[in-house]
């Protein structure tokens, strides 16, 4: 760090112009040329190496990276200099081809605050709750803009001049939170200064406040899936929830049950995502838009969809049907996937509300930690006389806390070392205690904290509600276990090494 150089195992590329190895996707006004290396010897090669012909060829080797000529270059292209005081990278690329990205976006991302997702996108993170009905003056967007974006008749067929009248929310129409406005009008202000100083092209958001954004495209994300879907933003409402039509969450794969997913600014998206950032290790693909749906089509949407009901009351049939427990199936009532068969569905409802007004916030992300989660969970369900509360405990505990904290033991106790510097990893520490490659310092890959945080919240729930037997008893096997594995009168080299912070340095620290 002194001469302003780090160790890396990064992709690398020629210049065909002027012949210099580099990092940059452009040099000389044209675009370089990828390299290949033996996985072996590090040698660059052009199909196999001729020393190690069965080793694997990789686009990337470790090498000596000068940060001050990196940042100083970046300056240069963007056209001025920056603070990048905020600016953080890591500690090691994990994408197969261990690709980077132009160092430009980060300097611009810092400048606005923003951080970068895993696959070079800028999320926002919300709950999501279901809306098929709104009234202008509920998100905030004038009359006129809704008829600009298409809402021309409410749902009764009278032209829409008032910001009282109640219309259908459009399938692909989502509107956002007001705090999310506030995000991604830097993050538009992002997208404008990238493409003007790195693409050289137009600014093409110009937002000067949220509201600029309505009309705009976005993309919306479920975890654990590859598909983003299109969607435009409408308006904003004050609580911390996206509201979307329900077909858009199911064809996210999602309940709308206290789900939260990811809202991606369209245009980010189509410029910074890159599927050569992300990481080359299961699930490393999942929560990433390798494919983008641009129209919803019900044909391929969750099937709990056309379960939904789409009438305005319900008949006498149905609730004289009630009364003979009759089979929800012989109860004929007009759904979703019926109206979708004879061609056009209509959604209604069956109580109308005043106002979408509602608690601004649910009381999970309220609560910090996980025992505060916990405590007002079981005190919740200790006010339900319907609940058995020793039996639902039992089956939380069980069936998810006790099941993670014996695998979170049993990961720390299996875990590997990872050196600080060059990032070489070791099942077990040497005696030396540092890496055998370059001498850096060796830091756990799974932290102690990560390993208990649940064991103490399981042990005052077992002791406060007096649950006995076998869960009692596998939670102090599991206390005991623990307390062996973490003793402080026989301190490991485990503990030790995790109560040696790491340093971490900023880019800046390099100049």
């Amino acid at each position: 760090r002194a001469n302003g150089a780090v160790t890396v195992e990064v992709a690398l590329r020629r210049c065909e112009s002027c012949g210099r190895t580099t990092t940059r996707y452009f040099c000389c006004g044209s675009r370089t040329k990828p390299l290949l290396f033996c996985s072996k010897c590090g040698r660059e090669v052009r199909e196999k190496c001729p020393q190690h012909p069965d080793a694997d060829v990789v686009r990337y080797r470790q090498i000596m990276l000068d940060i001050r000529e990196l940042i100083k270059e970046a300056f240069e292209s963007l056209g001025q200099g920056y603070d990048i005081s905020g600016l953080k990278g890591v500690i090691g690329l994990t994408s197969r081809d261990k690709t980077p990205e132009p160092l430009e976006k980060g300097i611009l991302r810092a400048k606005y605050g923003l951080s970068v997702f895993k696959d070079g996108t800028i999320r926002f993170d919300s709950t999501n709750t279901v809306l098929t009905h709104f009234k202008p003056r509920e998100i905030g967007t004038s009359v006129e803009k809704l008829r600009e974006l298409g809402y021309t008749h409410d749902i009764y067929g009278k032209e829409l001049t008032s910001d009282d009248q109640l219309l259908e929310l459009k399938v692909q129409d989502i509107i956002l939170p007001k705090e999310a406005g506030d995000h991604f009008l830097r993050v538009a202000g992002f997208i404008d200064e990238l493409l003007e100083k790195f693409y050289g092209l137009e600014p093409y958001y110009n937002a000067k406040k949220p509201e600029d954004l309505i009309g705009h495209i976005f993309l919306t994300i479920s975890p654990h899936t590859f598909v983003a879907n299109a969607v435009r933003l409408i308006g904003f409402t004050d609580a911390s929830v996206v509201m979307a039509h329900p077909f858009i969450h199911a064809a996210k794969r999602r309940n709308a049950d206290g789900d939260e997913d990811s809202i991606i600014l369209g245009l980010d998206a189509l410029l910074n995502f890159s599927r050569s950032y992300l990481p080359n290790k299961p699930g490393g693909r999942e929560d990433a838009p390798l494919l983008l749906v641009t129209q919803i089509d019900l044909e391929y949407v969750d099937d709990e969809t056309y379960n939904i009901e789409t009438v305005d009351r319900y008949p006498l049939e149905f609730f004289e049907a009630t009364w003979r427990y009759e089979d929800p199936s012989n109860v004929k009532i007009r759904t979703v996937g019926s109206d979708f068969k004879k061609g056009e569905v209509k959604m209604s409802f069956t109580v109308p509300v005043r106002s979408l007004e509602a608690p601004r916030m649910c009381r999970y992300r309220k609560l910090n930690t996980m025992a505060e989660k916990l405590e007002a969970h079981v005190a919740l369900e200790a006010k339900i006389r319907a609940v058995d509360l020793e039996d639902s405990l039992s089956r939380a505990l069980s069936h998810h806390f006790i099941r993670d904290i014996a695998g979170n033991l049993r990961k720390f106790s299996q875990q590997q070392f990872r050196c600080m510097r060059c990032n070489a990893k070791y099942r077990r520490v040497p005696l030396s205690g540092r890496c055998e490659k370059c001498g850096g310092e060796l830091n756990l890959t799974v932290h102690r904290g990560t390993a208990i945080k649940y064991l103490i919240p399981t042990a005052e729930i077992i002791n406060k509600y007096g649950i006995k037997g076998y869960l009692e008893h596998r939670v102090m096997l599991l206390q005991e276990e623990a307390d062996q594995m973490f003793s402080r009168g026989n301190q490991s080299k485990l503990e030790l090494l995790e109560e040696e912070k790491p340093r971490k340095f900023g880019l800046s620290s390099f100049l």
